[in-house]
C-alpha cells in the first residue's frame, strides 16, 4: 500500500508539520469546536471532518466531532462535565478523572483490550506546553484489531478529548499520524491556554485528616483506633488503582476493603481491642456482621444504594437494637491523596 503524505496540502503546498493546515490556511475550512471557541481544520492529513456535529442530550457532555478516513477515525470531544472553572492543562486532578474514565470506557467496550502506551506528550515539541494525557491500546472490536489512541487536556475551560483509531493495516502510518494529530491539536489550543508553570516532579503522597469530634477526653480507646486505621487505609490507598488514589483527592475505600482494614485494625493491637470501641467492634465481627455494620452505620455514598448480595441486613438490625443500643459508630478519618499520579512525559526526539 502506498504510504499517505500526513502533512496537509494547503495553499498548493506541503505545510511544515508544526503548522499543519494552520500557517497558510487564512481560507482553508475550519471546524469551531463548540462550545469552545477552539477550531481545527476541516481536513487532517487523510482525514476529512464529516461536517455533522453530534450534541449530547446531558449538556455536560457537550459536542462531539467526527472525523473519517481510509482505515481511520477521529472523534473529538468538547465538554466540562458539569464543572466550572477547570484549569487548564494534562495533570489536573479534573483532567486525570476524566482520563481515567475514558480508559475504563475501553476496557469494557471491546474485547482482549492491551493497553501499549500511558504518558503525557507535548503537542508541539520541543515547546514544553501545552501537553496531554495520552494512552495507546490495541483491542478487538466486533471481532476486528484495532489501534486507538486516547488523548485528553482542558483549554478554554472545557475539556478536549480525542480518540483516534486506525486499522493495523496502517500500522507503519502510526507514528506520523500520531504525531500530525497532536501538533494541530497543539496549535488550536495554543491561542486559548492561560499562563503554564514547569510540573513539580515528585512521588506519590498522601495526608491524613483527623475526625476529631468525640475522640478526645476519653479513654475507649477511638483516638488510637484512628491512629492505626488511618494507617492501614493509607496503604491500601498507596497500592490502589480507584480513580481518587490516582487523581487526587479523599480515598474511598470499596467495602470489600473497608472490611479488611476493620478486621486487621484490632488484631494489630491486643490493648487496643480490649478498649470499649474495641471490645464492641471484635463482638459485631464475631457474631458474623461486620460487613452489615460497615455497611449500614459506615456507609459511604461511592458504595451505592444496593447492598451486595448475601448481606444480612434485617437480622442485623434486630441484632444492633438489641446489643448496640447504646453504641455510636465512631469515625476514624480519612485519607487524601495530595496529588495526581505522576505520568512519564514522553522524552524529546533526538
Amino acid at each position: 500500500m502506498k504510504k499517505r503524505v500526513w502533512q496537509n496540502v494547503a495553499c498548493g503546498a506541503l505545510v511544515s508539520l508544526v503548522w499543519v493546515a494552520v500557517a497558510c490556511a487564512e481560507g482553508a475550512s475550519q471546524v469551531s469546536l463548540l462550545p469552545s471557541p477552539i477550531t481545527l481544520p476541516a481536513r487532517i492529513g487523510p482525514m476529512q471532518y464529516t461536517g455533522s456535529p453530534h450534541k449530547y442530550d446531558d449538556p455536560r457532555l457537550g459536542m462531539s466531532y467526527q472525523y473519517g478516513g481510509d482505515g481511520l477515525s477521529l472523534t473529538v470531544y468538547i465538554y466540562d462535565a458539569g464543572e466550572t472553572d477547570l484549569v487548564d492543562g494534562a495533570d489536573t486532578r479534573s483532567t486525570c478523572r476524566e482520563f481515567e474514565i475514558a480508559k475504563a470506557g475501553v476496557i469494557q467496550a471491546y474485547q482482549k483490550p492491551q493497553l501499549k502506551i500511558e504518558q503525557r506528550v507535548r503537542l508541539t515539541p520541543p515547546d514544553e506546553f501545552p501537553q496531554m494525557r495520552e494512552a495507546q491500546y490495541e483491542f478487538e472490536r466486533e471481532g476486528k484489531p484495532t489501534i486507538s489512541f486516547i488523548w485528553i487536556t482542558t483549554a478554554a475551560k472545557h475539556f478536549v478529548k480525542l480518540r483516534l483509531s486506525m486499522n493495523p493495516r496502517l500500522r507503519d502510518e502510526l507514528p506520523e499520524a500520531r504525531r500530525a494529530v497532536l501538533a494541530v491539536v497543539g496549535e488550536a489550543i495554543k491561542p486559548h491556554l492561560t499562563a503554564m508553570k514547569p510540573r513539580e516532579e515528585k512521588e506519590g503522597g498522601s495526608s491524613v485528616g483527623f475526625n476529631l469530634s468525640g475522640l478526645l477526653g476519653g479513654d475507649d480507646g477511638s483516638m488510637e483506633a484512628s491512629l492505626i486505621y488511618l494507617m492501614l487505609l493509607n496503604e491500601v490507598a498507596e497500592k490502589s488503582n480507584d480513580l481518587s488514589a490516582v487523581c487526587g483527592g479523599e480515598f474511598v475505600p470499596s467495602l470489600e476493603e473497608e472490611v479488611g482494614i476493620y478486621r486487621s485494625l484490632f488484631a494489630l493491637d491486643q490493648e487496643l481491642a480490649k478498649s470499649k470501641v474495641g471490645k464492641v467492634i471484635t463482638k459485631i465481627n464475631k457474631v458474623g456482621f461486620l460487613e452489615e455494620y460497615l455497611w449500614a452505620d459506615r456507609h459511604r455514598e461511592a458504595w451505592g444504594e444496593t447492598p451486595p448480595d448475601g448481606l444480612l441486613l434485617p437480622e442485623y438490625a434486630t441484632w444492633r437494637e438489641k446489643n448496640l443500643k447504646r453504641f455510636s459508630p465512631p469515625d476514624f478519618g480519612s485519607v487524601t491523596i495530595d496529588h495526581v499520579r505522576a505520568l512519564p512525559l514522553e522524552p524529546l526526539s533526538p
